[in-house]
């Protein structure tokens, strides 16, 4: 598959495993959304050239996932409409959507992901308005006051997306750009 094919291929199974996500837990399906999004990834790795460097994406991504998202709610940022297990920790949909967005890092998000400072740039707008959809759409409600909500999803997505910038520098530099198998 080309690499432009690739790309596009990657952000399909992205986008679909996001809304798949959002809107299954603003339906109170939540466990449907996250079926979904467990079944992409594991899509992307089937299709991918390098499936052991991509479950290490993965698996580093969904950790520190979990631990930012249970700083978020610790932090009274926001709280779910459906899906939580425990209140202090985020539902299963999100821990999967981290994973997720790792499958776009070698991908779809590479010209981003491959300079710190661009990556940063690129969490602190994202992350919020990415919240900011998930609560339009109605599966996540943003607490009061939202500004100091919205700064603290800033600051910690510009640092989180820095940080894996830095790491998957050594990753991006040493190896030829990824695709996905055709045959």
């Amino acid at each position: 598959m080309s690499g432009r094919h690739t790309r596009l291929a990657n952000y399909a199974l992205y986008q679909t495993g996001w809304f798949a996500c959002v809107l299954g837990a603003a339906w109170n399906r939540q466990w449907a959304g996250f079926l979904i999004a467990a079944t992409l990834v594991g899509v992307h790795l089937a299709l991918s050239c390098d499936q052991l460097r991509e479950v290490r994406l993965l698996l580093l991504a969904s950790v520190v996932g979990l631990a930012v998202e249970i700083a978020q709610i610790a932090s009274g940022t926001y709280r779910f409409t459906s899906g939580t297990i425990v209140d202090a920790l985020p539902p299963p949909w999100l821990v999967i959507m981290w994973a997720q967005f790792a499958t776009t890092f070698r991908f779809t998000l590479r010209p981003v992901i491959a300079t710190p400072f661009r990556a940063a740039l690129f969490g602190g707008a994202a992350g919020p308005i990415a919240f900011l959809a998930g609560e339009h759409l109605g599966a996540v409600t943003l607490l009061s006051p939202r500004v100091h909500g919205l700064l603290r999803l800033s600051v910690v997505w510009a640092i989180v997306l820095f940080l894996f910038s830095l790491v998957l520098g050594r990753v991006l530099s040493k190896h030829t750009p990824p695709g996905y198998r055709t045959a």
